[in-house]
């Protein structure tokens, strides 16, 4: 099972590899209010809006029938070369969060299968099953944002 980044061209159709079979895709979450108003973070606020009015699907992530998942992708903080951290946007910030929150998600017994495709199908099914809708249509979360318990 992989999980991918959907891409980052704008609201433009979900980018390979994230369209093969059994890949996940993963759209980009932002939340307002997690980074200053005079941040450059500002431009990837766009419509539509989550049921909560401070979610929003990034303006740059790749959106369309593929999504599966949505995770935190704007203005991530992480390590950059010469031991310092930066802020960082894009469906491959989201792809490790939504990674993380899902592997919180497997029964140890899913674990335990032998690492075929019924142990990929299974993974796929517990993750997907985990998530929860942040308001947003399909085509910009998928089943939505996985639930690590």
């Amino acid at each position: 099972l992989c999980i991918i980044a959907a891409g980052n061209d704008s609201r433009a159709p979900v980018s390979f590899p994230a369209t093969v079979d059994r890949a996940l895709a993963v759209s980009a979450l932002g939340r307002k209010g997690t980074f200053p108003t005079s941040s450059a973070e500002m431009d990837n606020v766009a419509a539509p809006y989550g049921t909560d009015r401070k979610n929003f699907v990034a303006e740059f992530s790749n959106v369309g029938p593929e999504i599966d998942l949505i995770g935190p992708g704007v203005g991530i903080i992480s390590t950059v070369p010469e031991n310092t951290y930066a802020e960082i946007s894009g469906t491959s910030m989201a792809c490790p969060a939504v990674t993380g929150m899902a592997a919180r998600a497997l029964d140890p017994s899913v674990l335990a299968m032998k690492r075929d495709t019924a142990r990929s199908e299974a993974m796929a099914k517990a993750i997907l099953g985990s998530a929860r809708s942040l308001g947003f249509d399909p085509p910009f979360e998928g089943h939505g944002l996985p639930d690590p318990k």
